[in-house]
């Protein structure tokens, strides 16, 4: 099934010449590592900043700074693939109702919108805990209501949507996936080659980036089978987006600020 979705995709490094092409030939992980590691060198300087205020202004910098990378190494990228746009609605959705479904089961720590304490959980926290709820960030008592609350939501949700699922995905499904398959050489590797190592290895690191790491896992799982399942790194950025989108919308609606610790 999979070889009449996509064939199997490597990619033939483009020729060109200056500082860029040379950095590439001689590091060829650096476009998928380098939008990455910005993001998150980015993302990690508003610990340094107290005032929440500026915090529109961290999201917007990290936004801008990994997509201006990933676009900087475009020429590097092996094929994209096809889009599949029913799989990405379908299993998009599915991903962000269980994210939050998953997390509330697991975490107990509460539901329907209300905290709940330990004594009143009648289901236990086995994975550790969430933050207080003092320390979820809610934009509203930040910026208040009007303009600067909805640009807030603008750039965070466009973000999570856009720039998050491109580094994410260069990194994790075009190279970490075929690295752990052949570190030395992983431009050989196509594009969602399978073996057990790299499925599990993968999906278990993801709980170093996600708070919510057991639904990280899971949703890992999901994110790698259907990459096995497409071939396409275009389709997965979409899924992710709209896993994201559809996640952000309902923290906001539902004002479910533990999404956003």
């Amino acid at each position: 099934m999979t070889e009449k979705l996509e064939p199997q995709l490597t990619q033939g490094r483009p020729e060109g010449s200056g500082w860029l092409h040379e950095l590439v030939c001689k590091r060829p992980e650096m476009p998928y590592l380098a939008p990455f590691m910005v993001y998150l060198a980015l993302m990690s300087c508003q610990s340094f900043v107290e005032d929440p205020k500026y915090t529109l202004h961290f999201y917007a910098l990290r936004t801008v700074g990994g997509l201006a990378v990933a676009y900087r190494f475009r020429r590097y990228y092996p094929p994209w693939g096809k889009l599949h746009p029913v799989k990405c609605l379908v299993f998009g959705v599915v991903v962000a109702y269980g994210w939050v479904m998953i997390h509330r089961l697991v975490a107990g720590q509460y539901a329907g919108g209300e905290w709940l304490s330990e004594r009143q959980s009648w289901y236990f926290q086995p994975l550790g805990a969430d933050a207080d709820p003092e320390d979820f960030f809610d934009p509203k008592t930040v910026y208040g209501t009007g303009f600067t609350y909805w640009l807030f939501l603008l750039v965070r949700i466009g973000g999570a949507s856009t720039t998050v699922p491109i580094v994410e995905e260069l990194f994790w499904r075009a190279f970490l996936l075929r690295a752990l398959i052949d570190w030395d050489d992983f431009e050989e590797v196509p594009l969602g080659k399978f073996t057990w190592g790299s499925f599990l290895i993968c999906s278990l690191l993801s709980a170093a980036e996600h708070p919510q790491w057991e639904v990280g896992i899971l949703c890992w799982f999901v994110y790698n089978a259907l990459f096995y399942w497409t071939r396409s790194i275009l389709c997965l950025v979409v899924t992710h987006g709209i896993t994201n989108f559809v996640l952000y919308v309902h923290v906001v609606l539902r004002e479910d600020w533990v999404f956003w610790s």
